[in-house]
């Protein structure tokens, strides 16, 4: 047996032990979700949850609810007010719920509805703007809260909905705004002889875990929180932090952690976001031009096959949503100190003015076989050998 067969064999064997305990994990994990399932639905029960959704269908009104453990639908016939986004108590009637639904979605009828006191946070963000719809973006970009369906149609109009989900866009702006202050502090108080770059990585990687925690773990930020720990394991043994081995690594502990995002949408528009970036540094250098400028209108142009599949909303407004992005940068740090010193209304006018460019819209929606086949072709160049880099 010559060396290149031997380091074959090694690959092979290490493939098969990480495969061996992800499949591990993952069934441990599922062994406990139906340990939790089966206490569950023994009798109906009490539960606090948040509305994430309300709408009304014909004389009655659709709730969707969500906490840390599970995410259902429910109705009501009761004359409700405006409460999405609240905190509520809520008897379940568990009896016709299934295993795959507890671990996804499911419907259960429910009785006592009771609303819990709304957090600090929240009155601290609806005290610096007038209007509700302004409001509730704010609490959407920093703690995860559902926007009102008018918003999110706006939102969807314009090409921008990535913007207000929580994602890895976010989490990098917070991470190197932590970086900035806390790298004054860490050189006063620490030798010389420390690693500054891990010993900051690890600290500010805990912070961002208690953020997740303190916003619900919503599924586009968990992959961003797996990615940041895996890049940050990948730079220190100086591995390309653009690897696909990435993007797959961060999906398989993702679904093995949280089941459910097997069928989170969410979770697989953010992952197919980051393969296109991925994409992009593999044909182009990584250069500040190229990121800054050309990365966000190849990702919009990149998108579309894969957006409208799902959303069908477009106008014309939608074609700057590049340039947006870009702008965003700044803002969403803005909006963060704006908010801490309670002037977070100051540029209301311009968001709402903004806004309101979505509210008309045509509608178009990708065609199966368009959707699969491009599908098919990004798969194909991410496999496709390229060894030249153009805008160099």
């Amino acid at each position: 047996m010559n060396m290149k067969q031997l380091i074959q064999i090694l690959k092979f064997r290490w493939i098969w032990q990480l495969f061996s305990v992800v499949l591990f994990i993952f069934l441990l994990n599922i062994s406990y979700k139906y340990y939790e399932y089966k206490n569950f639905i023994s009798k109906s029960e009490f539960i606090t949850a948040k509305i994430v959704n309300q709408y009304k269908k014909k004389n009655y009104w659709v709730l969707k609810l969500k906490n840390s453990k599970m995410e259902f639908y429910t109705t009501s016939r009761d004359d409700l007010k405006d409460i999405l986004n609240s905190n509520v108590e809520v008897g379940v009637i568990t009896k016709k719920i299934s295993f795959f639904g507890y671990l996804t979605k499911f419907y259960a009828p429910t009785f006592h509805l009771g609303l819990l006191e709304q957090p600090e946070y929240n009155k601290w963000i609806e005290k610096q703007h007038k209007d509700k719809y302004i409001a509730n973006i704010f609490n959407a970009l920093f703690f995860a809260d559902a926007l009102y369906y008018k918003t999110r149609q706006q939102l969807s109009t314009l090409g921008i909905s990535h913007l207000l989900a929580l994602s890895g866009l976010h989490l990098a702006i917070i991470s190197g705004l932590l970086y900035l202050i806390l790298s004054p502090i860490y050189n006063l108080f620490m030798p010389a002889y420390r690693n500054r770059n891990i010993d900051l990585g690890i600290l500010i990687l805990i912070i961002l875990f208690i953020y997740l925690a303190f916003v619900g773990f919503p599924a586009s930020l968990v992959r961003s929180f797996i990615m940041e720990i895996i890049a940050f394991c990948f730079a220190f043994y100086l591995r390309d932090i653009f690897s696909f081995k990435l993007l797959f690594l961060t999906a398989i502990v993702g679904i093995v952690i949280f089941p459910s995002f097997l069928t989170s949408l969410g979770f697989f528009l953010s992952l197919s976001g980051v393969f296109l970036i991925f994409l992009f540094f593999k044909y182009f250098k990584a250069t500040f031009i190229n990121g800054l400028v050309i990365l966000p209108i190849y990702l919009y142009i990149a998108m579309i096959p894969i957006s409208h599949y799902f959303f069908g909303n477009f106008n014309e407004y939608q074609l700057i949503s590049p340039f947006v992005s870009i702008i965003f940068t700044l803002f969403y740090p803005l909006e963060m100190f704006l908010h801490l010193i309670g002037e977070g209304g100051i540029l209301d006018e311009i968001i709402k003015s903004y806004l309101s460019l979505g509210d008309k819209f045509i509608t178009f929606y990708i065609p199966n076989f368009i959707f699969y086949s491009y599908l098919v072709f990004l798969f194909y160049l991410s496999i496709a050998k390229q060894n030249l880099k153009y805008l160099k």
